[in-house]
């Protein structure tokens, strides 16, 4: 059989074009395992903000109550981590884009125990401006 250089310049094309739709794959799924893992990251921070409120008795940093200290800190760092950490960029973004979800995770907690405080206060007294209290410094005070 002969191969001539035509035919190597087709197989050349056909492997390019493979590589390209291989590549083109690898990129969707990359994109979809970033957003689980931010997901995930979220989640946990908002696990462990819950966890902290839960062992620190819903405890406060002046009138910022732990988790959400806790939160806007996290994402602050990842506002800052890429000015300060030494490495390379694809390190900082990447150190920087999981503090800032774990952070947000830490934020929701504060904003689903404000909101859950909020519901219950309004279902309470009838009323949707509650019946008085910190709903949003001290989510569970009575």
């Amino acid at each position: 059989m002969n191969i001539t250089e035509e035919h190597l310049h087709h197989m050349a094309r056909r492997h390019h074009a493979t590589m390209k739709k291989l590549d083109a794959v690898r990129e969707t799924a990359r994109g979809h395992l970033t957003k689980f893992a931010s997901t995930g990251e979220t989640a946990a921070g908002a696990w462990l903000g819950g966890t902290l409120e839960g062992r620190t008795g819903g405890a406060s940093l002046g009138p910022v109550p732990v988790n959400l200290g806790v939160g806007l800190v996290l994402v602050g760092a990842s506002i800052a981590v890429p000015h300060f950490k030494k490495g390379s960029e694809t390190d900082k973004e990447r150190a920087s884009f999981h503090l800032k979800h774990i952070g947000d995770g830490f934020i929701a907690s504060w904003a689903a125990a404000s909101g859950f405080a909020f519901g219950k206060r309004w279902k309470e007294t009838g009323s949707i401006r509650g019946g008085g209290g910190q709903p949003f410094a001290h989510p569970y005070a009575p």
